[in-house]
């Protein structure tokens, strides 16, 4: 009985596509038996690649996988595990005596996927002492419904500017259109929707070009949007039903008219009772006017007493003689003082309040280090000793 048993089970195994020397042991049961006897516990896979093919991304597909203990001892399934979330396995039994078999359910979600899905695999992790086996997922998934570009970004807009992105949305079907359209930051950006088109796609795996609806979107960043990185979402609804909503990022730069050249005040290695005197622009990009209401330094590396050591003044841009010159709308800044025995690290903002629309804040960061007499004459030998 226990022969008769082997030479099942390894029939079995042959037909679900197990390696040749299984296959071989079908046409020998003595063998078989006498194999099987000395195994243990085996986990034996009817497959260990799952073909899903070419699918769409409207949702989840299942395929399921044979595991039957091909040994002669209990074989106890413990943790399935995947690489990602996309992918999941449910088995339906974990414990299985020899010659018993169950179902592994492999399912695959599609949604938000494009293209060939590389590396995506089921572990199954048992007490067969040969160690875990491993299951491919093959899939290559086409999106149903296409957004180019799949970022609308704006890049870098200086305040007070306005710009507009198009976008173009195409789907499978000739009658395909975008519904509705909107926008998660109102403040800063706004959607209209252009008239439904027929247009055509390139399969992206094939390179077959159908013919299909496509709609436009036009997206519109406002000049009254804030300083600063703007970031949002748009949602696209549309008359496909298994794709019906498609959800995309859009984002924007906004850089003030003021504008700090260079960007950043950079002091030189100090020493105790050395004095120093650095001018930096504030400009309007625009050549629009405004007025600076007050200019102090902000840090908090620096005592109260050390702060008063620097003054921070301020004085219009003088128009250039020759008047072919377009000249300049804005400010000199200049940051001096004196580097005292208790400052060590010199870091923070020149901050400068200003009556500009939408600006009245300009930072402009500014670093520095002190170093006691004896520390600049050390570090200068050792420049000297790495100099021979």
């Amino acid at each position: 009985m226990r022969a008769h048993t082997a030479a099942f089970v390894a029939a079995l195994v042959a037909i679900a596509g197990a390696p040749t020397s299984m296959a071989q042991a079908v046409t020998q049961p003595a063998a078989a038996a006498s194999a099987t006897s000395e195994t243990g516990p085996r986990l034996v896979l009817s497959s260990e690649t799952v073909e899903f093919g070419e699918i769409d991304d409207s949702g989840q597909v299942s395929s399921t996988v044979t595991i039957t203990n091909g040994g002669d001892e209990t074989l106890e399934i413990g943790n399935i595990t995947v690489t990602c979330g996309c992918t999941a396995g449910e088995v339906g039994s974990k414990t299985l005596k020899p010659g018993e078999s169950t179902e592994l359910t492999v399912n695959f979600d599609a949604r938000n996927r494009s293209g060939q899905q590389h590396g995506k695999r089921v572990t199954i992790d048992s007490n067969d002492p040969t160690g875990a086996k491993s299951i491919e997922v093959d899939v290559w998934v086409l999106p149903r419904v296409v957004v180019e570009p799949g970022l609308a970004s704006f890049g870098q807009v200086v305040q007070g500017e306005s710009k507009t992105v198009i976008l173009s949305v195409k789907g499978l079907e000739t009658d395909f259109e975008v519904l509705s359209a909107s926008v998660d930051r109102e403040d800063a950006f706004s959607v209209k929707l252009l008239k439904p088109k027929t247009s055509e796609r390139e399969h992206p795996r094939t390179g077959e070009t159908i013919e299909v609806g496509e709609s436009l979107i036009e997206v519109h960043m406002s000049d009254q949007a804030r300083v600063g990185r703007i970031d949002g979402g748009i949602r696209i609804e549309t008359n496909d039903p298994n794709s019906p909503v498609k959800t995309i990022r859009v984002t924007a730069v906004v850089a003030g008219d003021i504008s700090a050249e260079p960007t950043r005040v950079s002091l030189k290695a100090l020493t105790p009772g050395e004095t120093f005197e650095e001018t930096f622009k504030l400009v309007s990009a625009r050549g629009i006017p405004f007025e600076i209401k007050k200019a102090t330094m902000v840090t908090s590396t620096l005592s109260s007493l050390d702060r008063d050591q620097i003054e921070v003044s301020y004085a219009p841009i003088p128009k250039p003689e020759d008047e072919e010159i377009e000249a300049e709308v804005g400010y000199f800044v200049t940051i001096k003082g004196k580097a005292t025995e208790s400052m060590r690290i010199i870091q923070g903002s020149i901050v400068v309040l200003t009556d500009a629309e939408g600006q009245r804040v300009v930072r402009t960061p500014i670093t520095g280090v002190v170093r006691t007499q004896n520390a600049a004459a050390e570090q200068n030998a050792a420049s000297q000793s790495r100099g021979r």
